[in-house]
């Protein structure tokens, strides 16, 4: 099976920002696990914090290619500090997950079951 990094590596432009796309509105319902269930505070603000952190590199990369700047995370780089790349604790365990089914909303399919064009 392929890696998150090299399937993303082998996507135009147009389908990275696709995957990128659906891999932040993901991230909006991990998030979520970090709420009081029926209330306004906060079951893990740490997660919250990391999710943050990673919306904020997942949405530098969607707007950089959509202007088609060159100046940006490799991909590599970028699919390691959006918590998608192997390794890691239990919530890269998470993000690897939530990447995974961005990639399912994005094809259709799972990550490396059939070629890109």
């Amino acid at each position: 099976m392929m890696t998150n990094t090299e399937a993303f590596s082998a996507l135009t432009e147009q389908q990275q920002v696709l995957v990128l796309s659906a891999y932040a509105h993901d991230l909006t319902m991990v998030a979520r696990e970090g709420y009081v269930a029926g209330g306004d505070g906060l079951s893990d603000p740490r997660l919250l914090r990391r999710i943050n952190e990673v919306q904020h590199r997942v949405t530098s990369a969607i707007l950089s290619r959509l202007k088609g700047s060159l100046e940006r995370y490799p991909d590599e780089v970028l699919i390691n500090v959006s918590g998608a790349g192997d390794g890691g604790d239990e919530v890269n365990a998470r993000l690897r997950s939530s990447f995974r089914a961005a990639w399912r909303i994005a094809f259709g399919d799972d990550l490396g079951e059939r070629s890109r064009e």
